[in-house]
């Protein structure tokens, strides 16, 4: 069970990342400002330092500009005694309601990173269950009435039930806020890019000019969270048209916020330099350097249904390469399915130890694929299997076998009552697996590749089948997925906001690849891609930014470039913007921003 500061997803703001939002958001000493999710005030604080740097004299801040709201009554104490002229409110902030209050002109923060199952679980001081969602009366401290849940029916029903809690702070938060008042939260980036991101992402649109969307590509701000997060910055508009024209900012950090404000959290010069680099931040036009790269877009551009993350991450040219008509989707060539969901893999799983143990009929048993991480080879077959799978028919007789007996004793270790197992008829007979050609892994760390299959095998859920349409030849196909270009894909396309560095692929994401189909190929373009993958399957695989050095790997990349008809710079772009996404991804799980 987790404990209170994950269930609460209690993880305190390094001052670099409050100072930049507060440099966005908080533009005069009069400003009222409120954090919904104020945990004990560091952002607040943070605040008051920003307040007094803007003030030529103290009258110049009014009284109570500064509110905080926290449901954990501890944290709620703290912030009071860190901050004896900030108003901390101890309640729930889904409770509050904004009835005769002056809207704030800022609204800031770091809401919780927690997850539903976490909450259900813990038990209020008050010994009631605390529960993500549903409905109870109680008064508002200061706002007037309201109903005390974590998130009220009427809230949560707004959103797709997998939305992450931060979420919901953007959706009740914006009746607190003024028209032109400034939105400035760190959240999980997992949003921009999945399917039940778009309800949010349209909310967004339809409420607020985005002023800008930042990542770092070399950091990770929060290390005990384990999420990869992003800035969001946002600026309160009803009018439809204004919205649309509005210029929006997606901004890639080259360097640690650390080097980017070098002046220490208490030097007079700090707000000096964070407004100036806010400046940089908010070009006309976009541009890179050694320390930012920016692109700016209309607001009219961003669709709710795309992927964000890729137009923040993607190399300019990229958008116009994925429309050009040459390419199509991988579904609509190949299909895609995860291998087995066992319920119980100590159970189906046998290694060679279970196999003398047990002595499980042939028959019975089949190779398994349990993961490419030992894996360095382009072709495999069942002798790079180190386990066989469990698999019976459903209608065979297990009279008087040795898996017969196997089977009773997984039964009298209670695996046929796993919920997995008993939704099988027999439970213990696996789904078959069509026989596939290629097979590649959920998750990728620092190798990029997809194996051909030469023998008949079964794989793991950890990993994803491929078997072709008819037609495809699977040497051409395998030669299009291990190249440059399918790999940058696949980096843009998955998802990294876990925070451990790995690239997590969905098969709805891997079925949007746009490659050539092989079945469309003239004969001498189908050969050279034949050869380049037979050669480079002559030798193990290598990290990616060592592979993209191999004379081999570049004759693969050259064939596929040459088939795309991509331009010498376009070339250069893509395999630069590949090994910047796979640098991204272990700096930040291996860096983290320095703590308050």
């Amino acid at each position: 069970m987790p404990d209170k500061q994950q269930t609460f997803g209690q993880f305190e703001t390094p001052p670099d990342v409050a100072d930049l939002l507060l440099g966005f958001c908080l533009r005069r000493p009069s400003d009222r400002l409120l954090d919904p999710s104020c945990g004990t005030g560091a952002f607040l604080q943070r605040a008051a330092q920003w307040q007094a740097w803007l003030a030529d004299i103290p009258a110049a801040v009014p009284a109570e500009s500064l509110w905080g709201v926290e449901l954990d009554a501890d944290r709620a104490a703290k912030a009071r005694a860190h901050l004896p002229q900030a108003r901390i409110i101890g309640q729930n902030f889904f409770t509050l309601r904004p009835d005769g209050q002056r809207p704030f002109d800022a609204i800031i923060g770091n809401p919780p990173y927690t997850r539903a199952e976490w909450i259900s679980r813990l038990q209020q001081e008050a010994g009631q269950q605390l529960s993500m969602f549903g409905d109870a009366g109680a008064r508002a401290e200061g706002f007037g009435k309201g109903k005390q849940a974590l998130i009220p029916t009427a809230l949560w029903t707004k959103l797709n039930g997998r939305s992450g809690l931060y979420a919901y702070f953007f959706l009740h938060g914006v009746d607190f806020l003024r028209q032109g008042g400034r939105f400035g939260f760190v959240v999980s980036n997992g949003w921009l890019d999945v399917a039940y991101g778009q309800q949010l992402k349209q909310f967004l649109l339809d409420h607020f000019k985005v002023i800008a969307l930042i990542e770092s590509g070399v950091e990770r701000w929060f290390d005990e969270a384990s999420v990869n997060t992003c800035l969001v910055v946002l600026e309160k508009c009803n009018e439809p048209a204004e919205r649309a024209a509005n210029r929006v900012r997606l901004v890639r950090l080259r360097r640690p916020l650390d080097q980017l404000i070098s002046y220490g959290p208490d030097d007079s010069r700090r707000q000096g330099q964070i407004e100036r680099l806010v400046t940089r931040l908010l070009p006309a036009d976009s541009r890179q350097s050694g320390d930012t790269a920016v692109r700016v877009l209309l607001q009219a551009e961003l669709d709710a249904a795309s992927k964000w993350g890729v137009a923040l991450r993607a190399p300019d040219f990229y958008r116009q390469r994925q429309q050009q008509s040459t390419v199509a989707s991988l579904a609509n060539w190949s299909s895609l399915q995860r291998g087995f969901t066992t319920g119980a893999n100590t159970f189906f799983y046998l290694d060679a130890a279970a196999l003398e143990k047990w002595g499980i009929e042939p028959q019975f048993r089949r190779p398994l694929l349990k993961s490419l991480r030992n894996v360095d080879r382009l072709r495999l077959s069942a002798a790079d299997c180190g386990h066989d799978v469990l698999w019976i028919p459903a209608t065979a007789d297990l009279r008087g076998t040795a898996t017969g007996e196997y089977v009773a004793w997984g039964e009298s270790q209670g695996f046929h009552l796993r919920r997995t197992c008993a939704a099988r008829h027999p439970w213990y007979s696996l789904p078959p697996q069509p026989a596939a050609q290629l097979v590649l892994a959920k998750g990728i760390w620092r190798r990029h590749f997809v194996s051909l299959i030469d023998d008949t095998l079964f794989v793991d859920q950890q990993l994803y089948r491929i078997w072709l349409a008819d037609g495809v030849p699977p040497v051409a196909a395998a030669a299009l997925l291990n190249s440059a270009w399918a790999a940058l894909q696949c980096e843009l396309l998955g998802r990294v906001n876990f925070g451990e560095g790995v690239l997590w692929l969905a098969a709805y994401e891997l079925e949007t690849l746009r490659l050539p189909d092989p079945r469309h190929l003239a004969p001498a373009p189908l050969a050279e891609l034949e050869r380049a993958f037979n050669r480079l399957a002559q030798r193990p695989v290598r990290d990616i930014e060592v592979e993209l050095a191999q004379p081999d790997r570049q004759a693969l990349d050259t064939a596929v470039f040459n088939l795309l008809d991509f331009s010498v710079a376009e070339r250069a772009a893509a395999l630069a913007a590949l090994v910047e996404q796979v640098a991204t991804r272990q700096q930040r799980a291996e860096r983290v921003a320095p703590q308050a």
